[in-house]
């Protein structure tokens, strides 16, 4: 296999659909799933407190 042959980023996205959703240049992608996962528990907490407060009325 050539070492200089392109890569086919959208065949390997196609594979693994995760490639690309951190940027490469972060030092710590840890830190951007900590981000992600804290958003993600924040906007369950914000439905909940919807849901709770529609059941209430």
């Amino acid at each position: 296999m050539d070492c200089e042959e392109p890569i086919d980023l959208e065949a390997v996205r196609r594979r693994f659909p995760w490639v690309g959703i951190a940027s490469i240049d972060e030092p710590d992608l840890s830190s951007r799933y900590r981000e992600i996962m804290a958003e993600a528990r924040r906007d369950r907490m914000i439905v909940e407190a919807i849901d709770s407060v529609r059941r209430s009325a």
